[in-house]
Formats: structure tokens, C-alpha cells, sequence
């Protein structure tokens, strides 16, 4: 009923073997991976006379420009071209139920016609049944559209699986460098010279903010760069599905107030946490910003009918589906 988890061997002797769990080797991975992080940054602070006011920014727009800048670039590349085939893709909804529809009406009326005329299923479907079917089948050709020019939904969640993990390996690197372990104050941190390495009224990278101002420059660089991914969204959801007249919330809506909660979830823990941890995470939300606004002149994403901006936004639909 339960499967057992496989185990690892490990000979400590010449006849003495220990099983090692696989969770414990996951968690050594991890652990090897944050000592890793720490010791290199602190190696890269002492040989190149930086303060760390100034390395924490560096060393994230470094490495997101490294891991996360090239796969958001591709992605964006991606969207164009999915932006291109969604047309096609709402064409087929009308056009599948009209099919079907003609297809039931010809077998009801072949039906009553005929004494010796078998019912089939086209004879059977009414109107719940045809939209059904019909939502399927545009699914299937979606798929299969996007397939055919290398532009999968799933693989829009590649860039998340890059940008997660990094932004939770250096906030645990540099939660471990302030030596900020609980919400109490007088942590030792790891290395000392964050104590006097800080900027304007922040010398000590090692306490919270004491007039609260990060917090706010936090959640407010997070709260826009939230509201503009929105805007990106909801346009891209008009030009796909068409103006939205329902009211009732949609799962989007749900999954953009949790973003919004989280975020003053992140503003309260940052109102403890050091300083130092604080400007990683407005230097991180800084750089997302920037990139998306970037992005969205350089790469911009074409809507219908609605855009972004007014000018500069033109596309030849068919050199983008061909350039796969």
C-alpha cells in the first residue's frame, strides 16, 4: 500500500555500510548550496574592497541578469508568438459549433425522415452538449497549434522554476550573513563587517529599519511591479477571450489578491528583519520592475484591441510564427 523510499549506501569501513535517506541527501544539497552562496559572497566582499550596502544590489542584478534575464527574454519571445496564434485559436470556437450543429440538425432531420435510420451520436446532441464538445476540441488544436511552433503553455513556468529558487537561496544567504535567526534582537551576524558597512542613516545592516522606511519603498516597488503584470494579464485575457462581462471573480482575480496579500505579508517581516535582507528584497522587486517595463518596449506583447502603448507596437504575424 505504501511504497518504501529507496535509500542510499555509504561505506564507512571496509565491511560497515549506512543507509542514508534521500531526504537527508536532499537536505545536505540545500545546505551545501547555502554555504556555497555564503562563502563566495563573502570571499567577493573582502577581494574587491566593495561595502556590502553596495555588493547586496550588485550581486542580484548580476546573477538575475545571468539565471533569469535570458530566460525572460526567451519567454517574451514566446508570448509574441502565442499572442499571434490566439486569434486563431477563438476562430475555432464559432466555427466547431456551427460544425456541430449543422451535424445534429441533419441527423435529427435524416431521424424523422427515415424509418430505417439508426441514431447516432450527432443525433443526440443539444446545445450543453455541443458547446462541451466543441471547448474540447478548440483545446485540443490549441494545443496541438502551439505545439506545432514550439510555443507550449507549460513552458511559460520555466522562468519561475529559475526565479523561485534563486530568490529563496539568497534570502536565506543573506538572512544567514546578518545572523538574523529569530525576531529577537542582539543575533550574532556571520560576518561582522555588516555591522558598519550601511548607507545614510542605516550603518548597521544588521537591524531592522528603525523609522520603517524600507518597508514602504518595499511593498511599493513590489505593489507596482504586481499591478503592471496585472495589466499585462487582463490584457492579454481581453485580446484572447474578449471584454469581460461577468462579475464574478475569476481564479486570476483570486491568485492576484493572495499577490497582493503576500506582499504585505513581506512588508510585515520585513519591519523585523535586517537591513540587509531588506535591500536584497527591493533590489530583487527593483530589477523585476525594470526588466518588465523593459521588456515591454523592447519585446512588447501586441493586443487586440487593446495595447499597452499607442505607437511602436506593429507585428507581421507571419514572419513571427515563421522566425520558430
Amino acid at each position: 500500500m505504501f511504497r518504501r523510499i529507496p535509500h542510499l549506501k555509504q561505506r564507512i569501513g571496509p565491511n560497515v555500510v549506512r543507509l542514508i535517506p534521500r531526504r537527508c541527501m536532499s537536505l545536505q544539497v540545500v545546505q551545501q548550496t547555502l554555504e556555497f552562496t555564503t562563502t563566495n559572497l563573502q570571499l567577493i566582499h573582502q577581494y574587491s574592497g566593495l561595502p556590502w550596502w553596495a555588493l547586496i544590489p550588485i550581486t542580484t542584478f548580476t546573477l538575475r541578469s545571468l539565471f533569469t534575464l535570458p530566460i525572460a527574454v526567451l519567454q517574451r519571445k514566446r508570448l509574441q508568438k502565442q499572442s499571434v496564434l490566439r486569434p486563431l485559436v477563438t476562430a475555432m470556437g464559432p466555427l466547431l459549433r456551427l460544425k456541430l450543429a449543422q451535424q445534429a440538425s441533419i441527423s435529427q432531420k435524416l431521424q424523422r425522415e427515415s424509418i430505417d435510420f439508426f441514431p447516432t451520436e450527432a443525433t443526440k446532441l443539444n446545445y450543453e452538449k455541443i458547446m462541451i464538445l466543441a471547448a474540447k476540441e478548440s483545446r485540443k488544436r490549441q494545443k496541438k497549434l502551439f505545439r506545432d511552433h514550439g510555443v507550449q503553455i507549460w513552458k511559460n513556468a520555466i522562468l519561475p522554476v529559475f526565479q523561485v529558487p534563486l530568490w529563496v537561496t539568497l534570502s536565506w544567504t543573506f538572512r544567514n550573513l546578518t545572523g538574523w535567526h529569530s525576531f529577537e534582537q542582539g543575533n550574532k551576524p556571520l560576518d561582522s563587517s555588516l555591522i558598519h558597512e550601511g548607507f545614510f542613516w542605516l550603518h548597521d545592516l544588521t537591524v531592522p529599519d528603525p523609522y520603517m522606511i524600507l518597508p514602504v519603498v518595499l511593498g511599493s516597488v513590489a505593489l507596482i511591479n504586481l499591478e503592471w503584470n496585472n495589466k499585462t494579464l487582463q490584457m492579454r485575457s481581453s485580446s484572447a477571450q474578449g471584454k469581460k462581462v461577468s462579475l464574478r471573480p475569476t481564479m486570476m482575480d483570486a491568485i492576484m489578491n493572495l499577490s497582493r496579500f503576500s506582499i504585505a505579508f513581506l512588508m510585515v517581516i520585513s519591519t523585523q528583519a535586517p537591513v540587509g535582507l531588506s535591500l536584497y528584497w527591493i533590489s530583487s522587486n527593483l530589477y523585476s520592475l525594470s526588466q518588465n517595463m523593459i521588456l515591454d518596449k523592447y519585446l512588447p506583447i501586441s493586443y487586440t484591441p487593446n495595447e499597452r502603448h499607442t505607437q511602436g507596437i506593429s507585428y507581421n504575424k507571419h514572419n513571427l510564427i515563421s522566425d520558430n
